[in-house]
């Protein structure tokens, strides 16, 4: 091989280093599927289902004082608030997940319905 020969191969060579070294690959923006259901839920946690059952308690107390509950319907409501709280205490054992965490909320929205209800 001629000296002057590898000259142009090295001056290719080094021209096509740059572009092969990147550390960014091709940008892909296809469809992407559903996420992982073991992942961390994203949502900023609320002020605590053990905080919503107290303030929620709170709420047929007053309403029972205040004549908008017969007797028989707060005592009602008030189970219903035990049921929640000792489901809470139930699936609290090993750490809420976010369908049990989903639950709870709905079941003392639901209660929440039922006591402010006119």
């Amino acid at each position: 091989m001629r000296p002057g020969a590898t000259l142009p191969v090295l001056l290719v060579a080094l021209a096509a280093a740059p572009a092969a070294s990147q550390i960014a690959g091709e940008r892909s923006y296809a469809p992407v599927g559903p996420a992982s259901p073991f992942l961390p839920d994203s949502r900023l946690p609320g002020p605590g289902i053990w905080r919503e059952l107290d303030d929620l308690r709170g709420d047929i107390r007053r309403a029972r004082d205040n004549g908008w509950l017969s007797r028989r319907e707060a005592r009602r409501l008030d189970r219903e608030a035990r049921r929640i709280s000792s489901a809470a205490a139930r699936y609290g054992r090993d750490g809420l997940s976010g369908s049990e965490r989903d639950e709870l909320r709905a079941r003392s929205e639901a209660l929440r319905g039922a006591v402010t209800r006119p």
